[in-house]
C-alpha cells in the first residue's frame, strides 16, 4: 500500500471544482449561508469558505472561525483531505 501524496501547496479553484463537484444554487452561486444548509446533509459533502488576510480558502468540514460561507459539493472529502493545504476561492 502506498503512502498518500501530500500537497504543500494551496490548490486551485478549477481543480476543486473538477475533484469535489459542488453544487450551484438557483442564482448560479456555489456559496450558502449556514441557515439554507440542509439539515441532513453529510458532513462530508460540506467545505467552509473562510476568510484568511482578505483571501478566501476552502476547507473540508464546518468551520467557525472566520467563516464567510459554505460549499456543498457532490463527491464527498476524505481524512486525507483535512490534512492537506485549503484550496483558493478565486
Amino acid at each position: 500500500m502506498s503512502t498518500p501524496v501530500i500537497r504543500k501547496r494551496t490548490g486551485s479553484w478549477s481543480t476543486f471544482e473538477r475533484r469535489f463537484q459542488p453544487r450551484y444554487t438557483e442564482d448560479e452561486s456555489v456559496l450558502v449561508e449556514i441557515f439554507a444548509l440542509p439539515k441532513d446533509i453529510d458532513p462530508r459533502l460540506v467545505w467552509t469558505v473562510t476568510d484568511d488576510d482578505g483571501r478566501l480558502y476552502l476547507n473540508p468540514g464546518y468551520r467557525f472561525v472566520n467563516r464567510f460561507a459554505y460549499v456543498i459539493c457532490e463527491v464527498p472529502w476524505s481524512d486525507i483531505d483535512t490534512m492537506q493545504p485549503p484550496y483558493r476561492f478565486d
